[in-house]
């Protein structure tokens, strides 16, 4: 059974001058793109799906490292994992499971 890990990143942003943060947020969600990780984007932050924990930290790593690169002098990033061993699941396995109790 192949590991799968559902991690949900949120990136906050302080101190730019503006309560804007897509323009950061972006960068962080190319970087995981650019990681090669599954993810979803949502209004509250980012899910991503993986085979193991230091994939998720290595795709958070990067994330955070990208709006630091953009001159942002304070970042808090926030990493919730779960990580389920008796019956792995997917984002979408998660999502359907819940709107067929709907």
């Amino acid at each position: 059974m192949k590991p799968i890990i559902t991690a949900e990143l949120e990136i906050v942003v302080l101190g730019t001058g503006n309560t804007s943060m897509s323009s950061y947020i972006s960068e962080a969600v190319k970087a995981i793109e650019k990681s090669g990780v599954k993810y979803q984007l949502t209004p509250m932050g980012t899910v991503m799906e993986v085979s193991s924990i230091d994939e998720a930290f290595n795709a958070m790593r990067a994330a955070h490292e990208a709006v630091i690169k953009k001159g942002v002098k304070r970042v808090v990033t926030h990493l919730t994992i779960d990580d389920r061993k008796d019956a792995p699941k997917g984002m979408d396995e998660k999502i359907e499971s819940v709107k067929s109790k709907i």
